[in-house]
């Protein structure tokens, strides 16, 4: 054999291993405490690389740290920030699962034993990593529970949480609800009452997702398109970013009693007497860009596959059109026009989608002119594109504080308009605004952040789901509520990229 077509040989085979030489690597999870913790494409996770093909990454971890300020952390790599090079954890301690198996992996746990600085080592093509001064990896099913609207009775975020709160002795109902009992075979069941009126949207149709050990991060979502079959390291903190993953969702056909069995071993699942699953097969474009804009099963959202699995759908945009006739547009896209199965935003990099709950920021862009534009999607690659090309929006160029302030009311929606340009808050850092608000004392008021005047295409608020204190985008998140103490200038300030957000007494009156 000639010695290039050799070396085509090798290259050929790495690539198919799917341990294609990295050109960069990405370490996501709780071992940051930021936004965008998760997402592969932010360049605040990157990895150091080293001479001999690894990548380092120096990390400072605290015994308080981590989701729950337990100590426990979790993480997973990426390698040239996409998607599908995705490493999860291995069968054994160091090892790592990448390429189509990763989906029945889950993700890297472990406590920390003290406070101090850990050096994470990954080699991709060894499919190993290393964490030293060593941690103490957690590997064994203690616990499971199912969170989520299966919980009919209870609110958003109670539904949602798995986590023990407090003390055994003081555990609530709702806590003890959510809890799998676990059977001599390694199965892990529960039983749940459902209707054709029940779920969020009283319609029968239930979202849900697995934790195990009362971690979030330890979780399990389902593959869509598979029926029965989980997902490994995609609690509801954990973000997916891959289509083909979501959450547990299905619609009953008939009141009763439906009992959920789960092999957490096998990353599979059952719900007797059986329920319809969505098959995952149609694509909607949501947004101003069409009409009945957030309306997913409107038919005129409805997307065309073309024969080489592409979705298509041709959107007439004006110059003039769009946020207060700027040009400016927003879209995301939704599964089988059921927000049950959470949308498709940003990844972070043009042309990239991610998808999770909550959801990450909508898609922006500008038309230079009047005229039809093709948007394009790629479901198995998890990218998107528009044609002509449009202006991307990928980052925040101005902030905007909306809220029922005094000094906010005239701007013609009870101080709610976020294109009125008293909104507008200032620069003081990378991804830190501010603004000064006068406020009476005695009173709560409410606000949320829009950005780059998008009439909310872009928001931010503190979503119980995203952290403690913690914002994060979401289209239609409750404000948050500020009670002011006494008299005088306070000082709002929002940081966009770890999303600490807080109040300051500037000037008392």
């Amino acid at each position: 054999m000639r010695r290039g077509a050799a070396w085509l040989v090798v290259v050929l085979m790495l690539i198919t291993a799917g341990m294609a030489a990295a050109g960069s690597a990405q370490l996501v999870g709780t071992v940051h405490d930021t936004r965008t913790a998760w997402n592969p494409f932010a360049e605040a996770n990157d990895m150091h690389a080293e001479k001999d093909g690894s990548f380092i990454r120096e990390l400072d971890l605290r015994t308080d740290g981590g989701r729950n300020r337990d100590g426990i952390y979790a993480m997973r790599f990426f390698t040239n920030r996409e998607l599908r090079q995705v490493y999860k954890r291995g069968t054994e301690t160091g090892r790592l699962i990448t390429a189509t198996q990763a989906a029945f992996a889950g993700n890297i746990i472990f406590r920390v034993p003290a406070n101090g600085t850990y050096l994470v080592r990954f080699n991709p093509s060894a499919a190993s990593y290393e964490i030293t001064p060593p941690v103490i990896e957690q590997q064994k099913i203690e616990s499971m529970q199912l969170n989520g609207f299966v919980h009919d009775g209870e609110g958003v975020v109670e539904a949602f949480d798995g986590r023990r709160t407090r003390p055994a002795e003081l555990w609530d109902e709702w806590v003890a609800a959510h809890e799998l009992t676990r059977h001599d075979d390694g199965s892990w069941s529960i039983d749940l009452l459902l209707t054709t009126r029940g779920g969020h949207q009283k319609n029968g149709i239930y979202q849900s997702l697995l934790s195990a050990n009362h971690n979030g991060d330890w979780g399990f979502s389902a593959i869509i398109n598979q029926p029965g079959r989980l997902a490994g390291g995609n609690g509801y903190n954990s973000r997916v970013g891959h289509i083909e993953e979501s959450a547990l969702v299905f619609r009953v056909v008939r009141d009763g009693t439906y009992r959920m069995t789960v092999w957490p071993d096998q990353y599979r699942f059952t719900i007797d007497p059986p329920v319809e699953f969505f098959p995952g097969a149609t694509y909607q474009v949501n947004g101003d860009v069409v009409p009945d804009a957030w309306t997913p099963d409107a038919p005129s959202h409805a997307m065309e596959i073309t024969a080489q699995g592409l979705w298509q759908k041709g959107l007439e945009l004006r110059q003039n059109g769009g946020a207060a006739g700027s040009g400016l547009y927003t879209m995301n896209f939704s599964i089988d026009g059921n927000w049950s199965l959470d949308s498709i935003g940003f990844g972070g990099e043009w042309g990239k989608t991610w998808h999770s709950a909550p959801q990450e920021w909508n898609i922006l862009f500008r038309v230079p002119a009047d005229g039809t534009y093709r948007v394009t999607l790629d479901p198995a690659r998890g990218e998107f594109s528009v044609d002509p090309p449009v202006k991307p929006i990928t980052r925040i160029e101005s902030l905007q504080i909306c809220g029922d302030f005094e000094s906010f009311s005239t701007d013609g929606q009870n101080g709610w308009n976020p294109l009125d340009p008293i909104h507008d808050m200032q620069a003081d850092a990378k991804g830190v605004f501010f603004k000064d608000i006068r406020l009476a004392g005695g009173r709560t008021y409410s606000y949320k952040f829009s950005a780059n005047r998008s009439a909310w295409g872009w928001s931010l608020a503190d979503y119980p789901y995203d952290g403690e204190r913690r914002l994060a985008p979401h289209g239609n998140a409750d404000p948050i509520r500020f009670a002011s103490p006494r008299d005088g200038i306070y000082r709002f300030i929002a940081d966009t990229q770890s999303g600490d957000y807080s109040v300051v007494l500037v000037n008392p009156r």
